[in-house]
């Protein structure tokens, strides 16, 4: 706890902002579709969230998009600008004084996103925020700062916040089913890169492991009461067939006081087997693969699964284990596949948005202890 309050008091003194920096609070829309710009589409992640946001129709009107095209910022690959025809290309200083919408995504390349969620955070407007969330902490925690003191909600692209298996399993680990959590253990692996791609993500400090890591590290904190960890650090290395130079292949180590969690990313992998397993003093959990869909994905193009498996091992049934109904050997948790990787938190978005649901508050800070740890974990490199 301690360690909690003297990070959060650190970041006001970084920032050293005044108490406002926009122009009023936030207030839900109310029961009506939401006005939707979608700003840049350098990010490798903005045709998904560009396809998502349209399939939503009940939920979004997109109005259109700003072009970023233009920033020498480093991207994987070079945007289509046709694929986002038929759709009006806005200034910045038309979405801000004359569209006004009530969502900008915010899908730039990755070394333009703090800068232009900065700007969105200071009009008062609700995001959608790719990530990672640039390569120091001081330009995150002004954005966060200024959503947190005026109610703007910003949800961060962390693209297992919605998916229900890997949702279960954290809810598992934290309940002492399988009693005290000593290791976790997962991988992002993947092999959609190109010949530029090690260029790309070598541009970054820890490469690999600064693109693809921190959505594993928003996804395990929680288990350990989102407290930081004692020690988080790197080893990078070139994935098989790359430069010496590459970082494309990356382990990524986070010391808790009783469990260490160890998270891989290689370029050289199989994106549709990434994995996740969790051991603890009664048992284990694991899933792979971790995401599935039950139509064609988007991201990579494949049908892959109708379902996602949880597999839950318990070597002794404890007293939570035996409230929850589970038996001594293995458990099947089966759940249906995802129709899209990011449809879930928009829909979430949406509901907040209009005022549905609250925003999750906790989230200011959490965000900031991701961001935190994911640039320890670049910056300790062994």
């Amino acid at each position: 706890m301690k360690k909690i309050i003297l990070f959060a008091l650190t970041l006001l003194m970084v920032t050293g902002l005044s108490a406002q920096e926009n122009k009023g609070k936030w207030e839900p829309i109310g029961n009506r579709k939401i006005r939707v710009v979608h700003w840049g589409i350098c990010h490798s992640h903005s045709r998904g969230k560009w396809k998502a946001v349209k399939s939503l129709s009940d939920d979004f009107e997109l109005l259109g998009w700003v072009d970023d095209t233009d920033s020498k910022a480093m991207r994987m690959i070079e945007p289509k600008r046709e694929k986002y025809a038929g759709y009006p290309i806005f200034t910045p200083e038309q979405v801000f004084n004359e569209i006004k919408p009530d969502l900008i995504v915010v899908e730039t390349a990755n070394d333009d996103l703090v800068g232009v969620a900065m700007q969105v955070a200071k009009h008062g407007i609700a995001m959608h925020m790719d990530k990672p969330l640039g390569t120091n902490l001081k330009g995150f925690a002004r954005v966060s700062k200024i959503c947190s003191e005026n109610n703007i909600p910003i949800q961060i692209g962390y693209m297992f916040r919605t998916n229900e298996a890997l949702i279960k399993m954290a809810e598992i680990a934290k309940s002492g089913i399988i009693g005290e959590v000593y290791s976790v253990e997962a991988d992002m692996d993947h092999s959609y890169g190109n010949s530029h791609y090690p260029t790309f993500v070598s541009h970054f400090p820890g490469g690999i492991a600064y693109d693809l890591t921190c959505h594993l590290i928003d996804w395990v904190m929680p288990i350990f009461g989102d407290l930081l960890p004692e020690k988080t650090w790197s080893i990078t290395k070139p994935a098989p067939g790359d430069e010496e130079w590459a970082k494309t292949h990356t382990l990524t180590i986070m010391e808790y006081p009783r469990a260490n969690v160890v998270m891989r990313a290689c370029s050289e992998g199989i994106i549709g087997r990434r994995h996740i397993r969790i051991d603890g003093s009664c048992g284990s959990i694991e899933m792979a693969p971790i995401e599935a869909y039950s139509k064609v994905n988007r991201t990579t193009g494949v049908r892959e699964m109708k379902t996602m498996e949880v597999r839950l091992y318990l070597k002794k049934v404890n007293k939570e284990a035996k409230d929850a109904g589970y038996k001594k050997g293995l458990n099947c948790l089966v759940y249906p596949a995802l129709i899209d990787r990011y449809e879930g938190q928009l829909k979430e978005l949406a509901r907040i948005i209009r005022g549905e649901i609250p925003y999750p508050k906790e989230l200011y800070e959490h965000d900031l202890r991701v961001h935190k740890v994911s640039l320890d974990a670049v910056k300790n490199i062994r």
